[in-house]
């Protein structure tokens, strides 16, 4: 216990970086993943066969290879890259592949009817799909979606490889100095699943206010 006391303060400053890195990802994936899935939606022949091509790289290529990719990668492109951005870069441009298949399976789940019925009364394309598609659409992706984000979280611990100083980098080097892996990691575990925690009894939340609004 004393150990792990004592460490406190070198673990805490990872795990601000771990937070940092996590909703910083977080939203730049959902701004890539409802953009992404706009564009499959509504956007030209050539644009969606950019984004598809785009989702089947990142699914399909995981996400430690595509870290060690930019980190190796960028040098001899010429691009300097500090860990931190090419960490959050890589990690919302890996989930936000997913985030975009959770946001495009929503708008097709809402009826078709909608649709017609909003052009019955009036209204507009956009109207149409702000006011009455996107809103039932935001219901049916929210459980999707938080479990995303919660993939983010934990995907950020994989940036340690790179040498980003985050929770579990901080973790790895205290361990490796003092031989006490199970103090350490339990800890860095238990900060993994608060944050973790806290997202889902987020989504809860929005979920119900959601429910109540519509």
């Amino acid at each position: 216990m004393e150990l792990l006391i004592n460490s406190l303060p070198l673990l805490g400053m990872g795990a601000v970086t771990t937070l940092y890195l996590s909703f910083a990802a977080i939203l730049l994936s959902t701004a890539l993943g409802l953009a992404f899935a706009l564009c499959q939606l509504y956007g030209g022949l050539l644009l969606r066969i950019v984004v598809e091509t785009y989702l089947y790289i990142m699914r399909g290529v995981p996400l430690l290879v595509l870290l060690f990719t930019m980190y190796y990668a960028a040098p001899y492109a010429g691009m300097e890259i500090d860990p931190t951005t090419g960490g959050i870069v890589v990690i919302a441009a890996y989930f936000g592949a997913f985030m975009t298949e959770v946001f495009r399976a929503a708008v097709l789940s809402v009826a078709v009817a909608q649709w017609e019925a909003g052009k019955a009364i009036g209204l507009t394309g956009r109207r149409i799909f702000t006011d009455i598609i996107a809103r039932q659409a935001m219901r049916v992706a929210g459980p999707a979606y938080v479990n995303t984000c919660i993939g983010v979280v934990k995907g950020t611990s994989l940036v340690a490889i790179i040498g980003l100083v985050d929770l579990t980098y901080v973790g790895r080097q205290i361990v490796e100095r003092t031989l006490a892996p199970f103090e350490i990691f339990g800890f860095v575990a238990l900060v993994y699943f608060f944050i973790c925690y806290g997202l889902s009894r987020l989504g809860k939340y929005l979920e119900r206010r959601l429910d109540y609004v519509n």
